[in-house]
């Protein structure tokens, strides 16, 4: 009876000692797949499964049936007389412009006023990481030609993704050397913008988010920490009222 109580003990013992290790082990184990998983998070925050992100990786998703963009299109337009494409579509291109900004000041506040919640916890983490490890991106480029290449529709949401076709230099530097790109080398790329709103939400008469007016009250656009404007209350973040910016997906380099 010793010898079996003694081997229980010791195996007892192994397990725990197997357990510690392993609690010891997880947060070098999460490290190292942490830019993995940025990467995935970071192309696909918007949808519901990494599956079609690991699917994806390394390319843009492939345009849509065009006549399925067209009949998506007509329907928002039959149900919302004020939705102009074109006015939409500067409204991305000023939101690329505020990534850009918080990009350069390592300021992922500047970002805020055009993201969901989940896109910008992703954007701020990935910013925070590469100043962190000393990685900026230097990137003077325009926006040349856009594009809607996909359009859903169901009764909860409305989704355009809108290719922006990008000419200028993009590279990314630790110090002085170059990590990603060439500095100074002329390039032409593709990003995809996803925006997303409730089925039910109308454009409103200022222009909303992707014009930075509150949609709900028309004020010039200033949300408190949980998205909402600081002037009407309302939540204007979460596309329940206006297109907001849902996920952005960049050409690889």
């Amino acid at each position: 009876m010793s010898t079996q109580a003694a081997t229980q003990a010791s195996q007892q013992r192994m397990s725990c000692a197997s357990g510690l290790w392993l609690m010891f082990k997880l947060p070098f184990m999460f490290l190292r797949a942490l830019p993995w998983l940025g990467e995935i998070v970071r192309r696909e925050a918007a949808t519901t499964t990494g599956e079609r992100a690991q699917a994806s990786y390394g390319q843009l998703t492939t345009a849509a049936d065009p006549a399925a963009v067209t009949a998506v299109l007509a329907t928002i337009r039959s149900r919302d007389a004020g939705f102009d494409l074109d006015a939409t579509t500067r409204g991305i291109v000023r939101a690329r412009w505020a990534v850009h900004q918080a990009r350069q000041s390592d300021d992922a506040s500047v970002a805020r006023l055009v993201m969901s919640g989940g896109l910008w916890s992703v954007f701020a983490m990935l910013l925070a990481k590469g100043a962190a490890s000393g990685v900026r991106r230097e990137d003077k480029s325009a926006v040349v030609a856009a594009k809607v290449v996909a359009a859903t529709r169901d009764q909860l949401a409305e989704q355009l993704r809108i290719r922006l076709a990008c000419q200028g230099e993009r590279c990314e530097r630790i110090g002085q050397q170059a990590v990603r790109g060439e500095p100074g080398e002329q390039a032409t790329w593709d990003e995809d913008w996803i925006i997303r709103r409730s089925a039910a939400a109308t454009t409103p008469a200022n222009g909303g988010v992707l014009s930075g007016r509150c949609p709900r009250c028309g004020a010039a656009l200033d949300i408190d920490a949980g998205g909402a404007c600081t002037y009407c209350q309302a939540l204007v973040l979460t596309g329940g009222q206006d297109w907001i910016v849902w996920s952005i997906e960049e050409a690889p380099w």
